[in-house]
Order: C-alpha cells, then structure tokens, then sequence
C-alpha cells in the first residue's frame, strides 16, 4: 500500500516537472535560440532546488534543537532517577547480604566444622 502512493508521489512530481519545463520553454523569445531556453530552465530550476535545500536544512536544525531540548527536559530526569534507583536498589542488597546472608553462611560454615570434627573422631 505505502509502495503505492510512493511511485504515485513520484509519477506525480516528475509529471509536474516535465510540465513546468514545458511551459518554461514555451515561454522562451523568438530570439532565443533552443539552447539559451535550456540554460535558463536550467538555472530557474537550480534557484528552485536551492530554495528547497535551505528550507529543508532549516527544518532539519528546527528538528534538532527540538530533540535537545527535548533530551534535556525529559531524558536527563529519568535518567537521574534511574541512577537514584539503582543506588537505593545497592544498598539493599549490601543490607540483606550483612543481615541475611551472613549469619546463614556463618552457621553453615559452623555446621561444616562440627561434621569435619566428628568425622575426624571418628575417623570415618
């Protein structure tokens, strides 16, 4: 569907372009020879391009600035949050790794000694 109106897009423009290099060469002086006709063409259509170009460019800095300031307002504190978050989500984990962790692997470290020891006795 989108390929569609592409080459309709397309056709169209060069449709337009054909037709207005037509009438521009129509609209030539008697005293003007086919060639001078062309270069004229030739020169309103460079005119018209670079008209074009600039407009195109100054939308594409219009574009641009947008995008920083939109980086700056939106992406900045998110970013700033994610970060508060991840530091909060850090000490946590510190705390759940004294509190938790450390006395389970201190009593399993324990319960390993007692079992090394009464193995040792018992020399099994």
């Amino acid at each position: 569907m989108r390929r569609g109106w592409i080459w309709l897009i397309v056709g169209g423009l060069l449709a337009l372009f054909i037709l207005l290099f037509v009438v521009l060469y129509l609209l030539g002086g008697p005293e003007q020879s086919p060639l001078e006709r062309v270069r004229d063409i030739a020169v309103i259509f460079l005119a018209l391009t670079t008209v074009l170009v600039v407009l195109l460019l100054g939308v594409l800095v219009g574009v641009a600035i947008w995008l920083g300031l939109l980086i700056r307002d939106h992406l900045i504190p998110l970013l700033a949050a994610a970060t508060e978050t991840m530091t909060k989500a850090k000490g946590t984990v510190e705390f759940v790794g004294e509190t938790v962790a450390r006395p389970i692997i201190r009593t399993y470290g324990r319960v390993a000694a007692l079992r090394a020891l009464l193995r040792t006795l018992t020399h099994r």
